[in-house]
């Protein structure tokens, strides 16, 4: 989700129930290794190993998802779909379901637990090194995008509500601000934030206006949230499918584009560094074009510009608010480190401006081969 939230603070049990797993694998539970599985904050996660294959066991985080039960529903339909769509080329972890027929069970605490295939070889990026990689990136968040679009939003369930609406968090940290005695602190990123607020509403009011419109969406396709293969060539899907729901592909090609083409990296303390690459952002459009040809409207093409540059706005206004707020939302390792993360995505959004017009540039040359 652009961040790991971290409402509970304790580290997982180094063991997962054994009777869920049991529902899951009946007999096979017997022979199968269990160990923590990622450094995740949200959901509990493990891997599994044995004579059934490798798998991929989480509970879902009760405090980030309070009706689990939703996203199973959307995860069920979606695989559905991209089994009676192959030719769309969108490989998901498959489901298994448990004996009562269902794709989750739930433990004596109640809490929700999935069971999904380890896809393997595989690898995750810490950074794009190529344009080829980029192509790769862009090619499957279009991809995910036709198979969503094939689907009902009606039918499907809205797992975390108000996600991407960037003038509720407008407003949450106007009420932080409201209640915090001093300032000075974060003068420079409420300069920066109030002399931008009217690119806040701007996706908004072109939904009210008919501009575009609710599709289905990943939600959080960040680098860290793309499967390689083991030469790093190759993408081979989208994982991390909680925040599967109704929304505005724009929300999810500018939090893709965010995420794989600030060349200053996301965990630096300052905004030195922060610098948009303007051709990985090229070439990430132009595969998510060939892949969605025709998805978008012309309408929804003069959004794309201004979707880059609102989400790290919307990013810097959520760390700032919970540094006025004294971090409740976000882990953070110091005091300060949100403010550092506000005044790193600010910058990101500055240099976003500084190439508007390249950017402007890159949509059109992408859209115009492959739209």
């Amino acid at each position: 989700m652009s961040e790991p939230e971290d409402p509970v603070r304790r580290a997982p049990p180094a063991q997962p129930p054994l009777e869920v797993i049991r529902r899951f694998l009946g007999d096979a539970t017997t022979s199968v290794a269990i160990a923590p599985l990622g450094a995740g904050l949200i959901n509990r996660t493990y891997r599994l190993d044995g004579a059934a294959g490798a798998f991929v066991l989480q509970g879902i985080n009760p405090g980030v998802f309070p009706a689990p039960e939703r996203i199973m529903a959307n995860l069920a339909r979606l695989g559905e779909a991209a089994a009676d769509h192959p030719d769309l080329g969108v490989r998901l972890p498959t489901l298994a379901y448990a004996e009562d027929g269902l794709p989750y069970v739930r433990d004596a605490d109640g809490t929700c637990w999935r069971l999904m295939e380890c896809i393997e070889p595989s690898r995750t990026l810490q950074r794009l090194d190529s344009v080829a990689q980029a192509t790769e990136v862009g090619r499957t968040l279009g991809r995910f995008h036709r198979l969503g679009a094939l689907l009902d939003t009606d039918v499907m369930a809205v797992t975390l509500p108000g996600f991407h609406h960037t003038p509720k968090y407008l407003a949450a940290l106007d009420a932080a601000a409201a209640e915090t005695d001093s300032h000075a602190d974060v003068a420079d990123a409420m300069r920066f934030i109030n002399a931008r607020r009217e690119a806040v509403p701007v996706l908004e009011h072109a939904l009210a206006r008919g501009r575009t419109s609710r599709r289905l969406i990943h939600g959080d396709p960040k680098l860290d949230n793309l499967l390689f293969d083991p030469t790093g060539c190759r993408a081979l899907c989208l994982i991390d499918l909680d925040t599967v729901q109704p929304g505005l592909l724009h929300h999810d090609i500018g939090d893709c584009l965010r995420s794989c083409c600030n060349r200053g990296g996301e965990a630096g303390d300052t905004g030195a560094g922060a610098r948009f690459d303007v051709e990985l952002c090229g070439a990430i459009l132009a595969g998510y074009a060939e892949a969605s040809s025709g998805l978008l409207s012309a309408d929804e093409l003069q959004l794309m510009t201004p979707a880059v540059r609102l989400i790290p706005l919307e990013l810097g206004i959520r760390f700032l608010t919970d540094h006025l707020q004294g971090d409740r939302y976000f882990r953070v390792r110091y005091r300060g480190e949100n403010l550092h993360k506000a005044r790193r995505q600010l910058a990101l959004v500055a240099d976003i401006e500084r190439q508007q017009g390249a950017i402007d540039a890159a949509v059109l040359d992408a859209f115009a081969r492959h739209g």
